[in-house]
């Protein structure tokens, strides 16, 4: 089942008091949400002061529990159990795994006469402390006077720990834009946010007295510009969190905090797509809900515009689609880099074969009418009767959406208002046959 009919019917949301089993007599849940895969859900029987924890990924089938305690199977299907059935959160299936175990833990389920479960489940990835880190973000993007230092030497702040934010250390084309900005004032400190330093703080299991968080790419370009004619001059003021304020923050929301302080507008840069598309990426490596409320609020906070945020999760969508066909056993086709050579080899086939036709390429992406008429019309050679056009795809959505509806577009009205016949022919966006790459 693909993604858009789970999000229009699923098992949960179609579940009310006529489908139910007859040993449920309550049923308390909500809908559940597009950007949730996964829930937790609880069955509990007042007369028996007992209760049932467990999570699971809606995958459209029925599901009512995978108990293994024989009581509760029986119970399930038995009309005088009056068993209730709560969904208690949504999410993704690693954070559901968590919320089951924190729930098990928190009474030893597996030791507990009044719970069916055998076990206390295994953790998942914790939920972040929201309140906690936007506290923070509000601390650094309203620079509170009592959490700012005495300016400190550039210098001296490129040798405090920093914590890894990046699958790179640095976005290089950010560092170019910044050191550009520092050029065009002189080194003035005025548009720099200061560097953002957690007090005591342990991360990937390493004590720091001093970690930065905030700032890389501001104190990497000072340090770099015009070959390092600033670092040991300029100072900038740094905002340092103390350890109550992040201690309940776990490692990976310090991850996504530093991506957030260390995003395109710390000097005069405005954020870009890619920022947001990474910033995605790295979300749902972390086993996170991706598509959240929370996340595409991240994303207007690091100044994404609504536009860039669309852009971001459509390239997102458009990596993932690819990398669950690599796992697949298939190749992504790249008809701008390293499969280029085999698109000009299919518009030379097309050529020789048909020499009537006026040959052109280019990524659905990129196809409007005036393109095409455009290039026939400057470069067209007598012997040419029709047009014939290579489409390449550059994600698996606008192959399989939006190009068939701006084909079937193209077609109709070159039917209707075309001197020329038009035809297009689509080269292969995945491909099993690994000796053409």
């Amino acid at each position: 089942m693909n993604k858009s009919k789970k999000q229009s019917w699923n098992w949960l949301n179609s579940l009310s008091n006529r489908n139910k089993p007859a040993g449920i007599k309550t049923i308390n849940k909500e809908t559940m949400p597009n950007w949730a895969s996964s829930y937790v859900y609880k069955i509990t029987s007042a007369k028996l002061n007992k209760t049932y924890i467990g999570y699971h990924k809606e995958n459209g089938n029925t599901y009512f529990g995978s108990p293994t305690d024989n009581e509760l199977i029986l119970l399930i299907s038995d009309p005088n159990a009056e068993l209730t059935f709560d969904i208690v959160g949504f999410g993704s299936k690693a954070e559901m795994m968590q919320l089951e175990y924190e729930m098990l833990s928190e009474v030893d389920a597996r030791n507990n006469k009044n719970y069916w479960n055998k076990t206390n489940g295994q953790p998942g990835v914790p939920k972040f402390n929201r309140e906690a880190i936007n506290y923070i973000r509000d601390i650094v993007n309203n620079t509170y006077d009592e959490y700012v230092s005495e300016p400190i030497v550039v210098s001296e702040l490129s040798e405090i720990p920093k914590a890894q934010v990046r699958g790179e250390e640095y976005d290089l084309e950010n560092l170019r834009d910044i050191m550009d900005s520092i050029k065009r004032q002189g080194g003035s400190t005025d548009l720099a946010k200061p560097p953002v330093i957690l007090l005591n703080r342990t991360y990937d299991g390493v004590f720091y007295k001093e970690l930065r968080i905030g700032g890389a790419h501001t104190i990497q370009s000072y340090c770099k510009v015009d070959g390092g004619k600033y670092k040991n001059v300029v100072e900038l003021e740094t905002i340092r969190i103390p350890e109550h304020l992040h201690k309940d923050i776990t490692d990976d929301g310090i991850t996504l905090l530093g991506d957030l302080l260390n995003a395109r507008k710390e000097i005069s840069s405005p954020a870009k797509h890619e920022d947001g598309t990474k910033y995605i990426l790295k979300v749902r490596s972390l086993g996170r809900s991706w598509e959240s409320p929370e996340v595409r609020q991240d994303l207007f906070d690091m100044g994404l515009s609504s536009s860039s945020v669309k852009t971001a999760y459509e390239n997102a969508k458009a990596a993932i689609d690819d990398e669950n066909m690599v796992n697949a056993g298939y190749v992504v086709k790249d008809y701008t880099g390293k499969n280029e050579q085999e698109l000009e080899d299919k518009v030379k086939e097309v050529e020789k074969h048909e020499p009537n036709a006026f040959v052109g390429s280019s990524s659905s992406a990129a196809i409007t009418w005036d393109r095409i008429f455009g290039r026939y019309d400057e470069d067209k050679e007598p012997q040419h009767t029709r047009i014939h056009w290579i489409v390449c795809h550059t994600s698996k959505k606008r192959r399989d959406e939006h190009w068939p509806k701006l084909e079937e577009k193209l077609l109709r009205l070159n039917r209707k208002y075309g001197k020329v016949q038009l035809s297009f022919e689509e080269m292969e966006l995945y491909t099993k046959d690994v000796s053409k790459n």
